[in-house]
């Protein structure tokens, strides 16, 4: 179990540094000795190629998050990287890669992108309502809203408590606040782990909250995603990507 949830923290770690690498890396200095610093921390990677490897780690973890759900029928026995909760988020972030000047995304990662909203579409209520409360929770952090925290309780709860789950989550532990401490200060009463996500607080690559406002649902998400990727798959076709 450790180790799955490794390689989902590191591969969605990857995704992130993919995505913020232009912002990021420092600029060039002409120091001989400074230029071999930069070298080490400046993107080996061209744009365009950067954001191919940056759309391949999301929709590896997009499809990890909807593998519990496959079908709509959620199943307990399904060992995930990355919790369900957190699908609807993982889907915003790949908003940036529909309707782009270069396609980014090809004909069989749209489908499985398809999939992933299919299964989220046609899942149970419970389900549902997990993925929105994380998705509320992003948002609010976006706007830098102070989450609401009467009763603190341990971070790690049991994914789909009712459910049966087999993978953990933040879901159930009031609104993701802990009870212990960060950095020597008690974090009781606190939303510790969704500050400094508001938007102009940090510079990203990209950040597909912006585009959403304040109490935006998963609906409206799912409508986005569906146009974009209709949009998306028509490009394929026209442009002669017909084999999955």
């Amino acid at each position: 179990m450790l180790s799955a949830h490794l390689s989902g923290y590191a591969t969605l770690r990857r995704f992130y540094d993919l995505r913020d690498a232009d912002v990021s890396t420092p600029p060039p200095t002409q120091n001989a000795k400074d230029k071999e610093k930069d070298s080490a921390v400046t993107p080996s990677l061209r744009p365009k190629a950067r954001n191919r490897a940056a759309a391949s780690a999301l929709l590896i973890l997009i499809s990890s998050s909807a593998s519990p759900i496959s079908g709509g029928l959620y199943d307990s026995a399904v060992e995930t990287a990355v919790p369900v909760d957190v699908l609807l988020p993982l889907l915003g972030e790949a908003l940036v890669f529909l309707n782009t000047a270069q396609r980014t995304l090809s004909l069989r990662q749209l489908y499985a992108l398809l999939a992933a909203i299919e299964d989220y579409e046609t899942a149970g209520a419970l389900v549902k309502g997990q993925c929105e409360e994380v998705l509320q929770t992003t948002l609010r952090a976006a706007r830098g809203d102070r989450v609401p925290n009467p009763e603190p309780k341990a971070a790690l709860q049991k994914s789909g408590s009712g459910l049966g789950g087999s993978v953990y989550s933040l879901i159930g532990s009031q609104d993701f606040s802990v009870s212990s401490s960060v950095g020597g200060q008690s974090t009781e009463g606190s939303a510790v782990l969704v500050q400094g996500g508001k938007i102009e607080d940090v510079q990203r690559g990209w950040d597909w909250r912006k585009g959403f406002p304040r109490g935006a649902e998963g609906g409206e998400l799912v409508r986005v995603l569906r146009l974009g990727v209709a949009r998306e798959v028509a490009r394929c076709f026209a442009e002669g990507e017909v084999v999955v």
